[in-house]
């Protein structure tokens, strides 16, 4: 019975020290945010790099299928239009 009194009797030691200070953790906020920031600019610019060669390749595309106009590349509907 001595030893439950005893474990009842020691408490820990209020935490008067773990109050964090207000600017650190703004500080730390912020930090977190413009890394976010960064790292979706630095997508951005990734995605942006991919369109613009999408782009280049689909204008390419489009340029080799525009018939020449020679009437051989020309479907037989179409000849039937021309007469």
């Amino acid at each position: 019975m001595a030893i439950t009194l005893s474990a009842c009797g020691t408490l820990p030691a209020p935490s008067v020290n773990k109050k964090s200070d207000p600017a650190a953790v703004n500080s730390s906020v912020v930090q977190s945010l413009q890394r976010q920031i960064r790292e979706r600019e630095k997508r951005i610019a990734e995605l942006e790099a991919q369109l613009d060669a999408l782009k280049v390749i689909d204008q390419d595309m489009e340029k080799r299928r525009k018939p020449s106009g020679s009437p051989a590349t020309l479907t037989p509907a179409a000849t039937d239009q021309l007469r």
